[in-house]
This record gives structure tokens, C-alpha cells and sequence, in this order.
């Protein structure tokens, strides 16, 4: 997989590509929260609901039954961390679509671990918080681009605050 590491600045660009609204999509994380927050932001992108999972066990049964086309994952989750989840879907046979993408977003850049799972097969790395605009990039990426790890940045501050306000 080759890699495309894609600045802020860069990810934010092109709002004009389309979006893969006709994928199916599960999104785990262990935090409701998360997933709460994942799944609106999905919906304001106009995709259709995600199928969700508590933790990468629960997923792993969700992957088993279901060919889906994209897989967002949390990396710090327990007890089965994301980058064990993804080395189990590209590990298994179980998956019915061996191809899925895989996109996986954490709150820590830890170089080591986004190096990891791009050994491990992940499609892409996406830095929380997550925001309409690098979620849009990192899918609208994961669609045009396969076959290349996508790595775009935490969420840039979209205005900057005046004088230390916050209104």
C-alpha cells in the first residue's frame, strides 16, 4: 500500500468529489459517545446510517455477517484494540469483502501506531476531532484512491478566535 500522507490544508480542499453514498459502513468504537458523534456526522454528510459496534468483538461478528464496503474504527479501545481489529479482518477469512476499507481514527498521533496499521492493512488514518470537513476528505480519499494508505490530520481550528474570545 503506498502512502498519502495529506496535510490540513490539504484535506479540507476539495468538497466538490463525491462521497461513497452508496457504501455500507460499520463504525466501532467503545465509547457511545463516539459513536453518537460518528454517526451524526455521517448523517449530516448524507450517508446512510452506519451499522455501529461497541468494541472490536462485537465488530468482528458484524464483519462476519455483513459485505461491508468501509470499516471506521477507534484505535484505543478495549479490551481488543483497533489495531488488533484490523489485523484480524485482513487476517481472517472470515470477511465477505476482503477489500473493505479500513479508516482508523484515534484522538493520539502516535507515529508507531499509525505505522502500524498501515503494516497491518488499514486504508487510512484520520485524527480526532473528527469534523464534516477531514471526515469528507478522508472517505471522499478512501473512495478515488484505493490502494493507498490516506493520513490526514487532526481537525484544524476552522476560524481563528479573536482576542482569546470565544464568541
Amino acid at each position: 500500500m503506498s502512502s498519502d500522507p495529506l496535510s490540513s490544508d490539504q484535506a479540507a480542499g476539495d468538497d466538490a468529489a463525491p462521497l461513497p453514498d452508496d457504501w455500507s459502513f460499520l463504525i466501532v468504537d467503545d465509547n457511545p459517545a463516539a459513536l453518537a458523534t460518528l454517526r451524526t456526522l455521517m448523517m449530516v454528510l448524507g450517508l446512510e446510517p452506519p451499522l455501529e459496534a461497541m468494541g472490536g468483538q462485537e465488530a468482528m461478528e458484524m464483519v462476519r455477517d455483513n459485505a461491508l464496503d468501509c470499516i471506521i474504527t477507534d484505535l484505543r479501545m478495549e479490551p481488543m484494540s483497533g489495531v488488533d481489529f484490523i489485523r484480524w479482518v485482513r487476517k481472517s477469512n472470515l470477511a465477505p469483502n476482503p477489500s473493505v476499507r479500513i479508516l482508523a481514527i484515534s484522538a493520539y498521533r502516535d507515529p508507531a501506531e499509525v505505522s502500524a496499521i498501515a503494516m497491518e492493512g488499514a486504508s487510512g488514518f484520520l485524527g480526532k476531532p473528527l469534523s464534516i470537513p477531514t471526515l469528507r476528505t478522508a472517505l471522499q480519499q478512501l473512495r478515488n484512491r484505493p490502494g493507498y494508505f490516506v493520513d490526514i490530520a487532526a481537525t484544524p481550528d476552522p476560524m481563528p478566535k479573536a482576542n482569546g474570545c470565544d464568541s
